[in-house]
C-alpha cells in the first residue's frame, strides 16, 4: 500500500519503505529484511527498481486493488482513505468540480494520525478549477474538499446551508426526524432544499435563491453572544436559526441553534449557522470526509429513512453516481414568503 498510494512512475528509496513498515507493522524491518521483501514483490512484477529505488507496476496495483479488501482491518486506516480517495475521485470530479470553481477552497490533508486543514498555497488562498487541480491535491493526501459559501470577494452567501450536527447521544434515525420536519417547514414557503449526508453522523440542505436584495424590514436578531450587523450572511444565518425554531415546535428539546458548549448539547441536534458567514466553509457534495472515509452523498427525502452509513462507501457512491449522474441540483427558489416569515420572527 506505501507503493500503491504515490502517483504512477514515483520511485522511493529503501528507507522510505523501510520507515513505513516499521510503524504500521509494530515491529523492526532492517535494510536487508526489507529488500528481501521488495525482492519478492519484484519478481512476481508486482514492483520494479531502478538506481536502488522501487516503484509499484501497474500489475502490482491490480493485485493491490484485488487484494486489499481481503486485508483491509491489517492496514494503515488513513493511508487506505488516502488510496482510496485516488480510485474515487476520477469518477466524480465534474460533480465535485461544480461546487469549488469560483470560490476558495479547503483541503484537508491525511498523513497516519495526523490530519490538517490547508487553507493557503504560500500568500493565495486556494483554488480548484480543474480534475488536474483536484489529482495535484491527492498526490499530496488532500482527500476531503471545502469550499467556501461565497464567491471569491463576493459581500453575500451564494447558498442556504443547514448543517444538522447530532450531538454524540443522537441516534441517527432521531437525526432523521430532525431533517424531516426541517423539509416540511420549507415546503410551507414553496422550498425544496437539495439534502445530502454529511460524511460523518449529520446531514445538510443547500438551497439557493432568486437573486434577491435584504428585506427592508430585516433587523438582524439580538444574540447574547454578539453584536450584529445587517448584512447578507447575518440574514441568511438568521433564517437557520429560524427554521431551527420552527422544528422545535414539533419536536421539542430535540434541537438547538447554540454552538456554544458543546458538552451542554450532546443530546441535540445543532442547527449550526455558524459556518453562515465571510469566509465560511463546508464540505462540497461528492468529498470524502477525512475522519470517516465516507462520502458526503446526496440523498433524496424518501430515501433517507432507509439510509445507512454504509451507502456512503465510495465504491457504492460511484456505482449509483454511474447509475443516476449527478443528483445533486441546486434550483432557486422564489424566498419572499420565507423572508417575510423572518423578518417579523427577528423582530419577536
Amino acid at each position: 500500500m506505501t507503493l500503491a498510494i504515490k502517483r504512477r512512475g514515483k520511485f522511493v528509496d529503501v528507507p522510505h519503505v523501510q520507515e513505513k513498515l516499521n510503524r504500521d507493522a509494530g515491529e523492526k524491518f532492517s535494510d536487508e529484511e526489507t529488500q528481501e521483501l521488495l525482492g519478492a514483490l519484484e519478481k512476481k512484477g508486482w514492483v520494479e527498481s531502478k538506481a536502488g529505488e522501487y516503484a509499484i507496476t501497474d500489475s502490482g496495483r491490480k493485485h493491490f486493488d484485488k487484494r486489499w479488501r481481503d486485508v483491509r482491518g491489517q492496514l494503515n486506516q488513513d493511508y487506505l482513505k488516502v488510496y482510496r480517495a485516488k480510485q474515487y475521485y476520477p469518477h466524480v470530479v465534474d460533480a465535485l468540480l461544480e461546487f469549488c470553481r469560483d470560490r476558495w477552497v479547503s483541503v484537508f490533508r491525511l498523513f497516519t494520525e495526523r490530519a490538517w486543514l490547508q487553507r493557503k498555497l504560500g500568500p493565495r488562498y486556494i483554488t480548484i478549477k480543474s480534475a488536474k487541480d483536484v489529482q495535484r491535491w491527492l498526490d499530496v493526501h488532500g482527500i476531503d474538499f471545502i469550499p467556501y459559501i461565497h464567491r471569491v470577494d463576493a459581500d453575500r452567501p451564494d447558498w442556504l446551508v443547514i448543517d444538522f450536527d447530532a450531538g454524540k447521544k443522537v441516534e441517527l434515525d432521531r437525526t432523521k426526524g430532525v431533517v424531516e420536519g426541517a423539509c416540511k417547514v420549507l415546503a410551507g414557503y414553496g422550498i425544496e432544499p437539495a439534502i445530502k449526508f454529511s460524511g460523518s453522523r449529520g446531514f445538510q440542505f443547500w438551497a439557493q435563491f432568486e437573486r434577491h436584495e435584504l428585506p427592508k424590514g430585516y433587523r438582524p436578531k439580538q444574540l447574547r453572544t454578539e453584536r450584529r450587523e445587517r448584512n447578507a450572511f447575518n440574514f441568511y444565518a438568521d433564517i437557520v436559526r429560524f427554521i431551527e425554531s420552527r422544528v422545535a415546535e414539533r419536536l421539542p428539546g430535540l434541537t438547538t441553534a447554540e454552538t456554544a458548549k458543546k458538552e451542554a448539547r450532546t443530546d441535540k441536534v445543532l442547527f449550526d449557522a455558524s459556518i453562515i458567514k465571510p469566509m465560511g466553509d463546508v464540505r462540497a457534495p461528492y468529498s470524502m470526509h477525512y475522519k470517516t472515509g465516507l462520502i458526503s452523498m446526496p440523498l433524496g427525502l424518501k430515501e433517507l429513512k432507509r439510509f445507512k452509513l454504509e451507502q456512503a462507501d465510495p465504491e457504492l457512491v460511484v456505482k449509483r453516481y454511474q447509475e443516476r449522474g449527478k443528483e445533486f441540483a441546486l434550483r432557486p427558489a422564489n424566498g419572499k414568503e420565507l423572508f417575510e416569515a423572518v423578518v417579523e420572527w427577528c423582530r419577536s
